[in-house]
């Protein structure tokens, strides 16, 4: 199959490593479908940001540290406006900027606080992979592709929260956005 789903990822520069554990775990499902990801312009690129991309995005994944930057909060007004999924992460490493507790505790969003970006990954997948069951049929996925959701699903709630740190975080590439092919 050629169709695609797409991620729109609005991050803070220091969010890189949490972009890699987003692009694997893409990666991972469903295999059937690629994933196109695209993701705010860093500080020092050139551009705005691609509203249009976004608006055509199935899910939308905001991720702050220590503080909000901009065009972040473009973007998440316009994911808001087109009622697009949002997964909204605050990573707990980083003390808050005066402005982003401002942000966040007025932009009306749920975040979700981790220690760890292995914390956030799961979840991340267990958020991702609720929101693929939930929209089905509507993201066109195979049968087999739920299946393997449903199972991962049950996978992920059975396992214990575990905040520890697993190891040294491996980057492999998509942190600054790109395309996942069908498996």
């Amino acid at each position: 199959m050629s169709e695609e789903l797409s991620i729109y990822i609005s991050a803070a520069p220091e969010m890189d490593v949490e972009c890699e554990l987003v692009g694997q775990v893409l990666a991972e499902i469903p295999r059937s479908r690629r994933w196109r990801i695209r993701r705010t312009p860093g500080i020092h690129e050139p551009g705005n940001p691609d509203l249009e991309a976004l608006g055509e995005s199935q899910f939308y994944l905001v991720l702050l540290g220590g503080d909000v930057y901009a065009p972040i909060g473009l973007e998440v007004r316009e994911a808001m406006a087109a009622h697009l999924p949002i997964m909204a992460y605050r990573s707990l490493a980083f003390p808050p900027s005066p402005a982003m507790s401002h942000y966040c505790h007025n932009v009306g969003l749920n975040w979700r606080h981790y220690a760890t970006p292995a914390v956030f990954g799961r979840a991340f997948e267990r958020d991702l992979v609720g929101q693929l069951i939930a929209g089905t049929p509507g993201y066109g996925l195979l049968v087999s592709d739920i299946e393997d959701l449903v199972a991962r699903q049950e996978a992920l709630e059975s396992q214990e929260a575990d905040d520890a740190p697993p190891g040294v975080e491996h980057r492999r590439g998509a942190g600054r956005g790109g395309i996942i092919l069908e498996g």
